[in-house]
This record gives C-alpha cells, sequence and structure tokens, in this order.
C-alpha cells in the first residue's frame, strides 16, 4: 500500500485529461479522510462544483488528498466527468503504519500515563508528553500532518500546479459550495490585491446574522477555526508560511486551524489578513455532516438544493463590499489544546519541505 501511494503521487494520474485538454486555471484541494460516509460527501461536493456550469468546471483542476484508501471514495471520484481530477495519498496516513510511528506503535506510552510511571516502563515517547501531560494518540495527529503535508505537495511537487499564478482553494470534506462561489471568489481576489490581504474564505465569518447581506465582506485577522474551513491561498502566502515550518511543526497543538493562527500572532512578519464572506459560499454537507456514515445522501442533497433556493435572489452579486476592517492585530490562541508534544510528530513534520 505504501508503495502503491508513492507510485500514484509520483505518475500523478490525471483523470478526464484528454477530455480537458487545456492547463487548470482554478486548482481545488479537498482533504478527504476516507471511511464511511467519504463517498456520499464527495458525490455532494462534485454536484455543488457543476452547478458553477461547465464553463468554470472545464478549466478546474480538482485534487483529492486522500488520507486513506477508500473504495467508496473511489467510486464516487471515478463518477466525476466534468472536470480533471487528480487523486494523491498522504503517504504517512495511519493506514500505512497501523502499528508503527506515525501510526500507534505498541510501545508507545498511553494517553494518560504519568511520566514518573512512563519513564519507569520505558515506553518510546515517555520524555514528550504534551503541555498537558498527556502522550500522542495517533488518530488526532493525523489532520495537522496531512495539512501540512499537502499544503506543501501541492504547491511545490503537483506538476499540473507548476506556474500557476492564482489562489488555490483548499477544502476539507463534507464541504458544499454555493453556485457563486467562483463568482464571488473571483471578486474577493481583486479586493485581496487592493488590501493586501493574505487568505480568502468562503466559509464566512462566523459572525451570527439572521439575513447576511450578500456584498458584505469582512477583512480581519486569521481565527481558527472560523476561517478553516473553505480557504484560499496564494503562492506568496505559502512562502510566508513556510518560513514559519519550526513555529508550526512544534507548537504542541494537534489542530492546523490552531497552530496556523499561532504562528500569525508569533511568527509571521506580518499577522495573516482574511478577507471572508459575510453570506458563506462553502458549508457542510448537510444531513451529511462532515464525519461517520452518511444514512440519505438523496435527502441531503435535496436539503441543500432546498437552502439554496431560498437564497438564489442573493446570490451572484455585482459587487462585494468591505462592511468591517479591522486593523492588523496579532492574535494568538487562547490556550493550546495539545496532542502534539511528541518530538517524531515534529521531526517528521518538519521533514515535509525536504521531500
Amino acid at each position: 500500500m505504501r508503495l502503491a501511494a508513492y507510485r500514484n503521487n509520483l505518475r500523478q494520474p490525471v483523470r478526464n485529461a484528454e477530455r480537458f485538454p487545456s492547463r487548470p486555471e482554478l486548482v481545488l484541494v479537498v482533504q478527504v479522510r476516507g471511511g464511511p460516509g467519504s463517498g456520499a460527501r464527495l458525490q455532494l461536493l462534485a454536484e455543488s462544483l457543476q452547478s458553477a456550469g461547465p464553463g468554470a468546471t472545464s478549466r478546474l483542476l480538482l485534487v483529492l488528498s486522500m488520507q486513506q484508501p477508500c473504495p467508496e471514495a473511489a467510486q464516487a471520484m471515478r463518477s466525476i466527468t466534468f472536470c480533471r481530477v487528480l487523486p494523491v495519498y498522504f503517504p504517512y496516513s495511519l493506514s500505512f503504519y497501523p502499528h508503527e510511528f506515525p501510526g500507534s506503535d505498541p510501545a508507545d506510552c498511553p494517553r494518560d500515563m504519568p511520566k514518573e510511571s512512563a519513564h519507569l516502563k520505558g515506553c518510546i515517547n515517555a520524555k514528550y508528553p504534551d503541555s498537558h501531560g498527556h502522550y500522542r494518540e495517533a488518530a488526532f495527529t493525523q489532520d495537522k500532518h496531512h495539512w501540512w503535508w499537502k499544503l506543501h505537495f501541492i504547491w511545490e511537487r503537483v506538476r499540473e500546479v507548476s506556474g500557476h499564478s492564482g489562489h488555490i482553494l483548499f477544502l476539507e470534506e463534507g464541504s458544499y459550495l454555493f453556485p457563486d462561489w467562483l463568482h464571488v471568489l473571483r471578486l474577493m481576489q481583486k479586493q485581496c490585491q487592493e488590501e493586501g490581504c493574505h487568505m480568502l474564505s468562503l466559509g464566512g465569518t462566523g459572525i451570527p446574522e439572521t439575513s447576511p447581506d450578500p456584498q458584505h465582506i469582512e477583512l480581519s485577522g486569521f481565527v481558527a477555526p472560523r476561517h478553516s474551513s473553505a480557504i484560499a491561498v496564494s503562492r506568496e502566502t505559502y512562502y510566508q508560511l513556510m518560513g514559519c515550518l519550526a513555529e508550526f511543526c512544534t507548537y504542541d497543538d494537534y489542530n492546523w486551524d490552531w497552530s496556523l493562527q499561532h504562528i500569525s500572532a508569533a511568527c509571521l512578519a506580518q499577522p495573516l489578513k482574511v478577507l471572508s464572506a459575510r453570506l458563506p459560499r462553502a458549508e457542510d454537507g448537510g444531513m451529511c455532516g462532515r464525519y461517520g456514515p452518511c444514512a440519505n445522501i438523496d435527502a441531503s442533497s435535496q436539503a441543500l438544493r432546498a437552502k439554496i433556493r431560498q437564497l438564489s435572489g442573493q446570490l451572484f452579486p455585482k459587487a462585494i463590499n468591505i462592511a468591517s476592517r479591522q486593523q492588523e492585530v496579532r492574535n494568538p490562541p487562547s490556550m493550546k489544546n495539545g496532542g502534539w508534544g511528541d518530538i517524531r510528530d515534529h521531526t517528521l513534520c518538519q521533514s515535509y519541505a525536504r521531500l
């Protein structure tokens, strides 16, 4: 399985390339965890992408970054025929290392074992509990590893992205896009150039509004987790983030978004400025959610379509304007969530830049 993943990432087979021979103008990357429900969530995302119309999808490269082999997700991927599709595999997932690091080694310290007992037992990572006195749990470290590896691999190693000068939109599994997502993204890109922002967020600002104005956007510092569900990153911003490689990879938080907020406050020359849509153009997949099995994909699809019909008169604004502007603020996380104290995680995370 490891060798198959390595060969796939080296060959980078693009599906539907014959049908869409032109170089992609849009790149969208989805982090697919795999397992029950992943196929259904991918089908819902594909349905939402098609709503942008063939003029958009024909120039789109959809990168599916798989956390583990998943027949359900593979079947859903094969049904996507409206754009170029590139599957890649996170090579250090628990599926490929089930009984050794970065998976769970039988000789690792149990999560709640006191440090003194761990030293007496002589388990592998006895010296490295997290800030809360707990030892690593492989299942919780995986997402941060995957996100950071993916960020580097897409910008540096994917041949289809070589020379790409625009933003790349990064989505979590279970995201569902509204029909005007691309229209709004392009408007926000122009505004971003004028404002000197670092990222764009289609997932909303997190401000509770009963009827948010579809033209309104917000300029603020990066805040986890409200800016993490659908963010667009430019190559320039990617290089700035990689300059904080050590800070990101050694920060004791298993969440990549809180780690990103940390380096925004503590490492970058300027804190991350994000343009966010007051009316989100990306949300989770309705009743299918983001995790676990999806009991009824048809009901989820109908509910999401009904919501879009209710918003139909508010979509595709002719212009956007900044309704709220936050001055440059270094906004450090209020606390470390832990789960990332093991030096092996620090080392592996920092190694991705050399792969």
